[in-house]
């Protein structure tokens, strides 16, 4: 088996780069998605409040894995999708990932829903479906703590991890600081949001 070259995957990575910067034009967007911008400890908040979704993510999946395409009525879990929101410009990868994937997983069972209230059941691929859940769930499981270390820094990991945990900790006691930073991040979402 030959392996491609360093040289080969940064030249296919440039094409694929250029190609999505092209169709994100063509959809009157910047070639480049702006730049996340929610702090490490909002994030981490977020993350906690994303977290109950994962025990339905998870049942969903195993519902999914059983054979059954079943309709979730979606509309009850509009706090996630909304935090979601918000999560998934968080500048810790981590929360991230636990954003786009609870965006991801709802988008599933919203198109599930789609297929099923259409009688289109039989155009689901449910193996495809479940991997993709899996991929999801995993990702929705990340430990938003991890993105409070930078590894690149002088100082040891505890004492950042230690003045992450601090500033969550301040944030969840002081609400009108928390609903200030929560206000202005919501605000700077609205005015990026056709653009991501």
């Amino acid at each position: 088996m030959a392996f491609e070259s360093i040289e080969d995957i940064r030249a296919r990575t440039e094409e694929l780069r250029q190609r999505v910067a092209a169709a994100r034009i063509a959809e009157g967007k910047p070639p480049e998605p702006p730049e996340n911008f929610v702090p490490i400890p909002l994030g981490i908040i977020l993350a906690e409040e994303l977290a109950p979704f994962y025990k339905i993510a998870v049942q969903y999946a195993a519902v999914i894995a059983a054979g059954s395409l079943v309709r979730v009525d979606t509309s009850r879990l509009e706090k996630y999708r909304e935090t979601a929101k918000l999560a998934s410009m968080s500048v810790g990868v981590n929360v991230g990932l636990i954003g786009s994937s609870v965006k991801r997983a709802l988008h599933t069972m919203d198109k599930i829903n789609e297929a099923i209230e259409e009688g289109r059941e039989d155009e689901i691929d449910t193996r495809r479906e479940m991997r993709m859940l899996n991929h999801f769930v995993r990702n929705i499981n990340r430990s938003p703590w991890k993105d409070g270390i930078n590894h690149k820094s002088e100082e040891p990991p505890y004492v950042q991890e230690a003045a992450i945990k601090a500033e969550v900790e301040r944030l969840k006691n002081d609400p009108e600081a928390y609903q200030a930073l929560l206000d202005a991040a919501w605000r700077r979402y609205r005015e990026i949001e056709h653009l991501i």
